[in-house]
């Protein structure tokens, strides 16, 4: 464990954690990890000088994600908006119910949209007594700079490959050396494939790639339908790779901006099936050839 962690836990111990703490960095399964273990150490029925004990009531409970005063919001499409927050919002100001503090778990709380952002800075700026937020994001600039602000921010770097691994649980080891060679060695990307499924995923890429190579929009149709989520997915799989395939000299710049714009429009809400059909005209006018 780092100092940083280390003093982090420390204070939560001394219920002298601050009220808002803003985890950037690293893969979103750590940051989920050290979350859950401060929710631990805070509500711990039986705390120990190391830690939480992990074997009362509380830890068990916090573990499996149903303690009633330790909440986890992640997004329910491609941004975190405003009626989520509002939703959060009540929860947050509610009694106790079994727990010593109230802890709120808001993960890639970079994709919150502005109306919502401000709607948490509200709650931000008037916490309830006993009540911790943990902001995780890839991004600490994507964080609105007046809650940025008000935040003690956590640096975590990424896990060691086998820490990564040994975090996903009982996985197909092939599955997830794939994943991770397919994200660009991005662990948050190598997560989320997996928990889709490389099947879908791979067939879905080599189709698209196939009607781009062959410039045949036809063959597009096959693609669909496509919900928000897997389209930023797959999206995001194609710009990893095509990053690759520049550091080799297969690609070049403007197939991965392509790509990256289309992500952008994808995450204002746009339709997906637009926007993939606009990217793949725009990759057929420019002899796109993304890398395999």
């Amino acid at each position: 464990m780092n100092l940083q962690l280390a003093l982090l836990e420390k204070a939560a111990r001394e219920n002298r954690l601050a009220h808002l703490l803003l985890f950037h960095g690293g893969s979103a399964l750590h940051q989920r990890e050290v979350a859950l273990r401060l929710a631990q150490i805070l509500n711990c029925n039986q705390p120990m000088l190391e830690g939480p004990c992990q074997e009362c009531y509380a830890c068990h409970k916090i573990t499996s994600k149903n303690h009633p005063d330790v909440l986890w919001l992640k997004p329910l499409k491609t941004t975190i908006g405003i009626e989520q927050i509002l939703a959060w919002q009540q929860k947050v100001y509610l009694k106790h119910y079994e727990g010593n503090y109230k802890v709120s778990v808001i993960e890639q709380a970079d994709l919150v949209t502005l109306p919502a952002a401000n709607a948490l800075l509200k709650v931000i700026e008037e916490p309830p007594e006993r009540t911790i937020i943990i902001l995780c994001a890839q991004n600490a600039d994507g964080i609105l700079p007046t809650i940025q602000s008000r935040a003690q921010l956590v640096y975590l770097p990424d896990l060691s490959e086998e820490a990564w691994l040994k975090g996903l649980g009982e996985v197909d080891q092939q599955d997830a050396d794939r994943a991770f060679h397919l994200s660009g060695k991005n662990q948050n990307l190598a997560t989320a494939i997996l928990e889709h499924g490389m099947p879908l995923l791979k067939e879905w890429v080599e189709k698209f790639r196939t009607a781009v190579e062959e410039r045949d929009f036809l063959k597009l149709f096959s693609l669909f339908p496509i919900d928000k989520n897997q389209a930023v997915l797959y999206l995001q799989v194609m710009a990893a790779q095509t990053q690759e395939g520049m550091l080799k000299g297969i690609n070049r710049p403007f197939e991965f901006l392509a790509i990256g714009r289309a992500i952008d429009v994808l995450r204002q809400q746009v339709n997906p099936r637009l926007v993939i059909e606009v990217l793949a005209l725009e990759l057929f006018q420019r002899g796109g050839d993304l890398c395999d």
